[in-house]
């Protein structure tokens, strides 16, 4: 799992936010997109997950961007074992050309308050 999410992430007791790119392959971004947004509702779904969105940046139009909010490590490592997930890596080589770019944030406000301002 650590290929795919730094392992001090994995490992944390606290919340965990990052964002980040998937850098798509030549004329697969719209079906990489589909795929992406295709895993937002299960994600949504798990307990651990508080936060959940892709976005586009026009400053890189050959990418997807990705925001995402976990209660701790814990919750990271269970999505990453979800059969849905598990699936998107298996295949990712298709339509990634690189692999996933993380950005780690530090959340500031308690994830109590996150999730109240949260809809949902």
């Amino acid at each position: 799992m650590s290929e795919i999410v730094p392992a001090e992430l994995l490992s944390s007791e606290t919340p965990v936010a990052f964002y980040g790119y998937a850098r798509a392959k030549e004329g697969t971004r719209h079906i990489l997109m589909e795929r992406m947004l295709s895993l937002g509702d299960p994600s949504r779904a798990e307990p651990g997950i508080l936060v959940y969105e892709i976005h586009h940046d026009a400053s890189r139009p050959d990418s997807i961007a990705f925001y995402e909010l976990y209660a701790n490590g814990a919750a990271i490592r269970e999505h990453l074992e979800q059969p849905y997930m598990k699936a998107f890596f298996a295949d990712s080589t298709t339509l990634l050309q690189s692999n996933l770019e993380i950005i780690p944030l530090e959340p500031i406000r308690s994830v109590a308050a996150i999730s109240t301002d949260c809809p949902g």
